[in-house]
C-alpha cells in the first residue's frame, strides 16, 4: 500500500491569533495521497486521530472527491495517525507528522 497522509497550509488563508497574545495558528488541509488512484477508490472512510490536545481529536471524512481532507486549525507540528475504512470492511491505520513552512513571527 502506498497511500500517506499530506498537509499543508489553506490556500488564501492568514495566520491567526485566538486569544489576545495567544499563539499564531495556522489553517492545515489534512488529506490522503497515493500514486494509484484506485487504492483510494477502495477507501469508504477515513478517520484522523489528532494530538491529544484536540478538544475534538477524532474526525471523520468520507469525501473521497477531496481525498478524504479534513481542515484544522494549528499552532504546531504534531503526530497524526489516519485510520483507513476500506469497502470490504477491513481497517488499517497509518501515521505521519502534521507540518508546514514556518510563520513568520513579525504579525
Amino acid at each position: 500500500m502506498s497511500i500517506s497522509i499530506k498537509c499543508g497550509v489553506v490556500p488564501n488563508s492568514e495566520p491567526k491569533r485566538f486569544r489576545e497574545r495567544g499563539r499564531l495558528h495556522r489553517n492545515i488541509r489534512i488529506y490522503l495521497h497515493s500514486e494509484d488512484k484506485d487504492e483510494l477508490d477502495n477507501i469508504t472512510k477515513v478517520t484522523y486521530i489528532l494530538h491529544p490536545t484536540f478538544k475534538n481529536r477524532y474526525r471523520e471524512s468520507s469525501n473521497r472527491i477531496r481525498n478524504f481532507e479534513i481542515r484544522i486549525w494549528t499552532y504546531g507540528y504534531f503526530k497524526i495517525t489516519a485510520e483507513l475504512t476500506f469497502s470490504d470492511g477491513k481497517t488499517e491505520k497509518i501515521s505521519d507528522f502534521v507540518k508546514w513552512p514556518p510563520i513568520s513571527t513579525k504579525l
